[in-house]
């Protein structure tokens, strides 16, 4: 369902891949609803996070299906700065709400989802800063606070790094951690602070290499 319609293998490591689901093809979202379908059945929550963060889109730019459906739903222009590809995304996500929605369900998804165009429901995870939830709030979207900048980053090192287990990098003391407030001074003025419903605390495992280094982080 990529949009080189070529087998490749499974990606093993992390990082960002320019390989993405094709938006041009009813397939990927067949595929979507398919794993959607499965997870309602697992999981009991309201929500379901979609992710939409670190998509490159490059491959959009060359796709002819893609930019078929860019035309097709009038993404031709860029809107305040978003572009053709970055709106198509918006339509992406839009598409995967409403199969969610009629699962009786919510999405979260990254602050990338608010480049595009986010639809209504949508709950946005702020996490390369503070911006994005404040942008969820002005726009009438609650948001999740998880800034890199604020110490929501559990996986960096908490102390001197000689002496610390392995780490991806950066330096979150627990002072750092627990001294986050979440609910922008902005927002507060506004009488928007209802629409920050909670942090989150991000242990990404690339480094985590046992069950030791798991529970100190």
């Amino acid at each position: 369902i990529s949009c080189r319609s070529v087998k490749t293998p499974s990606r093993i490591i992390w990082g960002v891949e320019d390989v993405v689901m094709c938006a041009g093809k009813e397939s990927t979202f067949k595929f979507i609803e398919d794993v959607i379908a499965e997870l309602v059945e697992i999981f009991p929550s309201e929500y379901i996070h979609i992710g939409g963060d670190e998509c490159p889109k490059s491959e959009w730019e060359q796709c002819p299906l893609c930019q078929k459906v860019i035309k097709e739903q009038g993404l031709t222009d860029s809107i305040n700065g978003a572009s053709p590809e970055m709106r198509l995304q918006g339509y992406f996500v839009s598409r995967v709400e409403k199969i969610v929605e009629k699962y009786g369900r919510r999405i979260i998804g990254w602050d990338e989802i608010l480049e595009g165009g986010v639809p209504e429901s949508a709950t946005v995870m702020s996490w390369r800063g503070v911006e994005g939830g404040i942008e969820a709030a002005l726009g009438g979207h609650d948001a999740i606070m998880t800034p890199v900048s604020g110490g929501m980053y559990l996986d960096f090192f908490q102390g001197d790094k000689k002496c610390e287990p392995v780490s991806i990098g950066g330096y979150v003391p627990l002072e750092k951690v627990y001294s986050y407030n979440p609910v922008p001074d902005t927002l507060k003025s506004l009488g928007l602070e209802e629409h920050i419903i909670g942090v989150q605390g991000n242990t990404w495992s690339e480094y985590m290499y046992d069950e030791s280094i798991r529970e100190y982080r």
